[in-house]
């Protein structure tokens, strides 16, 4: 009879995810997770698999505890738009306070070309937020504060683009206020009502890497 496992294996992959998330898959080792869970590689390997099918698994469990999704489950609690302009700032706070930005985003950069099962992984978790942000923002056309032309499909795809901006963003740049102002600029762009925030004067990469002498 197989022993049963002697861990808790969500509180397990919390700490894969914390390692694979601050280093990257190339640059984890086996004994950075021994380190980091208290397991041996055979106890790790048996549960889970091999580092790759460990990272994917690390993966999925970061998609379902993300800032993102868990923001997104309390949309229906407020208005469309204040679903759509508090997720845009709860990521701006979520960067300012962390340069390791976004396992998912990170993925995108490092491995979908050479991993299949991570690309889809991925592909699928940007295909879920765009359908979550185009039912949001189908709402938004119905209470509203979107135009009633408005496209929700079009306008999801680029707020998917602004939320990877964001994370890829705060991976270089820890200045809040650089990063709050490409959200309100996004927020300028879907909302057409005199009361949006507009962005500050001046050049946003001037804000991010500062002027040129």
């Amino acid at each position: 009879m197989a022993r049963p496992r002697e861990f808790d294996q969500n509180d397990v992959l919390d700490k894969v995810v914390e390692v694979f998330w601050a280093r990257g898959f190339e640059a984890t080792s086996i004994q950075d997770l021994e380190r980091a869970t208290g397991l041996k590689r055979g106890s790790l390997y048996n549960a889970f698999g091999d580092k790759a099918t460990l990272f994917r698994e690390a993966l999925g469990h970061y998609q379902q505890s993300s800032v993102v999704r868990r923001w997104l489950a309390t949309a229906p609690e407020m208005t469309a738009r204040q679903a759509i302009d508090g997720l845009l700032d709860k990521l701006v706070e979520a960067g300012a306070a962390s340069s390791n930005g976004c396992l998912i985003t990170n993925t995108v950069t490092e491995l979908t070309n050479r991993d299949p099962d991570a690309a889809e992984i991925v592909a699928e978790a940007l295909r879920q937020l765009e359908l979550a942000l185009a039912s949001i923002l189908t709402r938004a056309r119905r209470e509203g504060d979107l135009e009633s032309d408005a496209d929700p499909t079009a306008l999801a795809r680029f707020l998917v683009a602004v939320v990877q901006g964001l994370r890829v963003l705060s991976k270089v740049q820890d200045n809040r206020t650089a990063l709050q102002q490409v959200a309100d600029t996004a927020k300028t762009a879907i909302w057409n009502h005199p009361d949006t925030p507009k962005p500050p004067r001046g050049g946003f990469l001037d804000s991010l890497f500062g002027r040129p002498n």
